[in-house]
């Protein structure tokens, strides 16, 4: 009997133990270009209700979040139930570029618990000060799984400004590769869906074909998972992903919340996009450009200028002869 309760006594210390050791799943969300609807208290209210019911332990608003100006920093704070957390982007910056450092307190940041590791970085610097803040915080030492949070896709060198603190990034990735490969294990960026697809609102130019289903979509470079999780319109969908590591190990899922009474987008509401993206129909290109701008026919140009040339050449060679 004595036997049977030291073993009993032995078996129940070693489960506490390895419960009490185990540490917890961390979960976060992550998501940007917010400023779609600030001003629709109905849609935030919907958007910050759907994060909390996730129950988060963190929450990264990445970029375009009007984050620089105190009514809606106290928006995010107060009625987020989570720890919240911030990564400029280009419209928060610029001439709001004093106003949100004093009110965020920071541009780029580390953030370890848990043996995860969270980097939040500002996208539009210089490309050294980002080598810099990467370098200092992918020490070889840290074992534990490393995500990068930033506002723009930086993985995407499709969409390149030509100097810092603009509209996109300012590098190119190769140029971050070599310091992140094999320690950071995810990037997730913030930043507007525009550029590759688009809710409602449309520049009939710039803009990507429609897609309001779109929550985030997921590239991939060697073993690094690259999230694009940004709003368009924020409308009808105002997206989000979860995030959970769990034993080192990263899992996502995306998550949106909507104020509309239909789940599919009825057929008013639907651009076939006939024109977008077909450079072989030039004359569909020409009208659409018309109504905005003047167009000019090249070859036709080339023949009239000569035609000019040798009008006023004549021209003057009357005029010489008498």
């Amino acid at each position: 009997m004595k036997q049977f309760l030291f073993i009993t006594l032995i078996s129940s210390f070693l489960m506490i133990s390895n419960l009490s050791g185990k540490e917890k799943n961390l979960k976060f969300i992550a998501l940007g270009h917010i400023y779609p609807i600030i001003e629709d208290s109905n849609r935030m209210n919907k958007l910050i209700n759907k994060i909390n019911s996730h129950n988060p332990d963190y929450v990264f608003i990445l970029g375009d979040s009007k984050a620089y100006d105190l009514k809606y920093l106290n928006i995010y704070k107060s009625k987020i139930k989570s720890k919240v957390f911030f990564a400029p982007g280009n419209h928060d910056l610029g001439k709001h570029k004093e106003e949100y450092k004093k009110n965020i307190g920071y541009f780029n940041k580390a953030i370890e618990v848990q043996n995860v590791k969270f980097l939040l970085l500002n996208s539009s610097d210089k490309k050294k000060e980002i080598i810099n803040f990467l370098k200092k915080n992918l020490e070889d030492s840290f074992d534990g799984f490393t995500i990068l949070l930033t506002h723009h896709r930086i993985w995407d060198d499709t969409l390149i400004s030509s100097k810092p603190f603009e509209h996109d990034k300012s590098f190119y990735f190769e140029e971050m590769y070599p310091i992140i490969k094999d320690k950071v294990g995810a990037i997730f960026a913030g930043n507007s869906k525009r550029q590759h697809f688009r809710d409602f609102i449309d520049d009939e130019l710039s803009f990507g074909k429609q897609n309001v289903n779109l929550i985030y979509w997921l590239d991939k470079i060697g073993s690094m998972e690259l999230y694009a999780v940004g709003m368009g319109d924020g409308k009808p969908k105002a997206n989000f992903v979860v995030g959970e590591i769990v034993n080192n190990e990263l899992f996502v899922k995306g998550d949106y919340s909507s104020i509309e009474n239909y789940e599919i987008l009825p057929k008013d509401l639907i651009a076939f996009n006939q024109l977008r993206f077909n450079k072989h129909d030039t004359t569909g290109i020409r009208k659409l450009v018309s109504e905005k701008y003047y167009l000019i026919n090249k070859k036709k140009t080339y023949i009239i200028l000569v035609l000019i040339t040798l009008i006023l050449v004549t021209l003057i060679i009357r005029i010489k002869k008498k």
